[in-house]
């Protein structure tokens, strides 16, 4: 049998994962990830890949906006909702969204010690072009799928304790062996059907401590993946890109569903 072991959100991009137990769905994805964003000065989207301390931001609901917490700062930055804009890039996609507010742009600057703002999500705030559809903060598509089993060899193979925070998915299988996630086309879990769009290129994000945010010293889990699990491009993978196939008025999964091949 093939369930699903964990749920996982992550509402600041490059932030802390929260587990859930069950989740619902907008026409972004799951509800409540990748919802807010860090921007530089020039409303370019940012990443752990060159801030590595927005791996240690934690991000809650709060009542109508989010609360921010970092073990750096000595006071959370709460963020309410406002009509003041913000448009920017990320990768070759433009965004339309909130602009989370001047005291926010202040903690999050100190932070990461250079000038940046925060973005906040809003219905339709982004489409990828990638995938013609709309989605969230995301690098690209709305959800990543991906087996125990598969990061359990990717750690295996690069000689590092398994975790899989360094492959973030929202969503996460057992009862399957490594990689065979990859030969689906769509699943349904529970009630809820999805559309596998394409495997996941993995970056460095991977080789930093997710606790942390130190890199691996000899880039693992990237650097085994480009000698022993690539795509056709030579491109590292992990996990599967996908997309919600069902109604989203009716969507919804929760830990221990049970999935059923398509």
């Amino acid at each position: 049998m093939i369930t699903v072991t964990q749920l996982l959100v992550y509402p600041f991009k490059s932030g802390r994962g929260l587990s859930v137990n069950q989740t619902g769905f907008d026409a972004e994805g799951m509800l409540n990830d990748r919802r807010l964003m860090a921007v530089d000065e020039d409303a370019l989207f940012m990443t752990a890949r060159r801030n590595p301390e927005l791996l240690q931001i934690t991000c809650n609901a709060s009542g109508s906006g989010w609360e921010l917490s970092h073990p750096s700062q000595a006071t959370n930055c709460i963020i309410n909702q406002s009509d003041t804009q913000l448009s920017g890039h990320i990768w070759t996609d433009t965004f339309d969204a909130i602009d989370g507010g001047d005291e926010a742009a202040d903690w999050l600057s100190q932070v990461l010690d250079t000038k940046c703002r925060v973005a906040l999500w809003k219905p339709a705030a982004r489409h990828s072009e990638k995938y013609s559809l709309d989605t969230s903060f995301s690098d690209a598509s709305p959800i990543l799928i991906a087996s125990e089993a598969s990061m359990q060899q990717g750690c295996d193979w690069a000689g590092i304790p398994f975790d899989i925070r360094r492959f973030r998915p929202n969503i996460v299988i057992n009862g399957v062996e490594a990689f065979e996630e990859e030969k689906w086309q769509s699943i349904r879990i529970g009630g809820t059907t999805f559309k596998m769009l394409d495997t996941c290129s993995r970056c460095i994000l991977t080789t930093r401590d997710p606790d942390t945010g130190e890199a691996h010293p000899d880039m693992q889990p990237m650097k085994v993946l480009m000698a022993k699990h690539r795509d056709e491009k030579g491109q590292p993978i992990m996990g599967m890109n996908a997309t919600l196939a069902s109604s989203i008025e009716t969507a919804s999964i929760s830990v221990g569903d049970e999935i059923t091949l398509l």
